[in-house]
């Protein structure tokens, strides 16, 4: 199947989905579940393709020699990303139909449409093709928070699109900038990755610094870390669950992707040079996001902060450029995309039950709702990483790297979130599970079956990747270490070296 086609299925669904009738909830689920399966099955096609391209085609010649060219690439990391953002969309839409009620029809339609801006972004080739796709989701993202979300969700839609959109913006600077300069210079510039690479190690070191300042903020945003991540508790925690599973689960991914397939691969010395400062980042957003997570008071929020926190571990690890670190950040998109995900989607459904996000009003649901128990068990002992799931293979490769390159010390202090997370894992559970509740409600019904067979493969997958990590190593090692410094040692002397030149 032609890449093209992965692209265009969940267009077509987001299309279709709107000239369903939304007066027979059945039905609709129905339709929309069944888009959603054969999008997924589209999703799959890049994993199992392998490394795939389609020729590139010029799009656009905007000004002077400069070159816009439309192309789709996959190889390991976008592969599994679109196959995450395939697993993740059918388990969003089954769990949110109590929520959405009659509107899931114009649920489905805004989450296919996101579906289709993330894929663009995964796939892309061009950077401005890739900036065109990560402006696109922004819209989607904002009406699922805006439309569907809690009491607060105008403001946390307003904020989130403000503080992505100024992210974005040095971004789209940046792109300017490189086309002025070609202009200037009169040189053919194409956009494509391997051409912009090109052409950064001909321009001036300062410019480029600037470049590579410009398209680090906005993935820094993305992320988010610290102080960026002021959107974030509110889009979480306000935004529907579904919705801020997919946010958690596949959008905050983007920022990690943007690292891995462009700030590092076209900036590798100024990434270097760098690295000591976004290896403090990282650390600094682990233990700002674990501390936090730890004074909530409610589940979504506890959520929201500890997905900041492992996030901020897989910053720091990536920039040790170590193989080990690499294969780490890996695992973890796929680990911590199913992980956290799946306590959104079940904390919805909790959330349905109580009436309430506060953690006190959800006790003794192991008593009330025993299915419930078993899964959000489940997906809090994964999110922790406890061993034999697929987030302690990701843990263990990121720490080991930053020990192996800034020693013990950074290595305990990155440690030590992971102990936190633990601690308030571990409260939330017992909490939710075990504790008494401060509501009136005696009993609650139980996970229905489409959910709990939604988010029953989520877990199981965990398990799968912890005791057989393989595929996903496999896929992300050969294709992203022929792109990024083997050593931050290694590139730090080649960047001396040139300098010196």
């Amino acid at each position: 199947m032609n890449l093209h086609l992965v692209l265009l299925a969940p267009m077509l669904a987001s299309v279709l989905t709107l000239f369903l009738s939304g007066r027979d909830g059945a039905s609709t689920l129905r339709a929309v579940l069944f888009f959603a399966f054969v999008v997924a099955g589209a999703s799959f096609v890049p994993l199992a393709m392998g490394e795939s391209t389609t020729e590139l085609h010029t799009w656009l010649r905007p000004v002077g020699n400069l070159t816009v060219r439309w192309g789709l690439a996959a190889d390991g990391l976008s592969a599994w990303l679109v196959a995450l953002t395939g697993v993740l969309v059918p388990v969003a839409l089954a769990t949110a139909r109590a929520h959405v009620g009659e509107r899931l029809r114009e649920f489905a339609a805004a989450v296919f449409f996101l579906q289709a801006g993330l894929v663009g972004v995964f796939l892309s080739v061009d950077l401005l093709q890739f900036y065109a796709f990560f402006e696109v989701i922004l819209l989607p993202s904002t009406v699922l928070i805006a439309m569907f979300g809690g009491r607060e969700r105008r403001r946390a839609a307003l904020l989130f699109l403000l503080f992505s959109l100024a992210g974005s913006i040095p971004l789209f600077v940046s792109i300017w900038w490189m086309a002025a300069e070609s202009v200037r210079m009169q040189s053919a510039l194409a956009l494509d990755f391997e051409s912009v690479r090109v052409f950064l190690a001909t321009v001036d070191p300062q410019a480029r610094f600037w470049l590579f300042a410009a398209a680090s903020v906005a993935f820094l945003v993305k992320l988010p870390v610290v102080p960026f991540h002021l959107w974030q508790a509110d889009a979480y925690s306000e935004g529907p669950a579904a919705g801020s599973a997919l946010l958690t689960g596949i959008m905050a991914k983007v920022g990690l992707y943007g690292f891995l397939r462009i700030v590092v691969p076209l900036f590798p010395m100024e990434a270097a040079l760098y690295a000591n400062f976004f290896v403090g980042v990282g650390l600094v957003t682990m233990l700002t996001g674990a501390l936090i997570a730890l004074r909530q008071r409610e589940v979504r929020r506890v959520l929201a902060f500890s997905s900041l926190s492992h996030l901020g571990l897989g910053l720091a690890a990536l920039f040790t450029f170590r193989p080990e670190a690499i294969a780490g950040v890996v695992v973890l998109v796929v680990a911590h995309g199913l992980s956290a995900a799946a306590l959104f989607f079940l904390t919805g459904i909790a959330e349905g039950w109580a009436r309430s996000r506060h953690i006190d009003d959800f006790g003794s649901l192991a008593k009330r709702a025993p299915v419930f128990a078993v899964l959000f068990a489940l997906a809090g002992l994964a999110s922790v990483g406890l061993p034999g799931t697929a987030g302690f293979v990701a843990e263990l490769l990121m720490l080991f790297s930053l020990w192996k390159v800034y020693g013990v010390a950074v290595a305990l202090v990155a440690g030590s979130t992971v102990v936190l997370s633990a601690a308030y894992t571990l409260r939330l559970m017992q909490k939710m599970l075990f504790g008494t509740s401060h509501t009136q409600a005696e009993s609650s019904p139980d996970v229905p079956a489409l959910e709990a067979l939604s988010i029953a493969p989520l877990l199981v997958a965990l398990v799968v990747f912890g005791f057989m990590p393989g595929p996903i190593l496999k896929a992300g090692r050969p294709d992203l270490l022929t792109r990024l410094p083997s050593a931050q040692a290694k590139v730090v002397e080649d960047a001396t070296h040139a300098a010196a030149r």
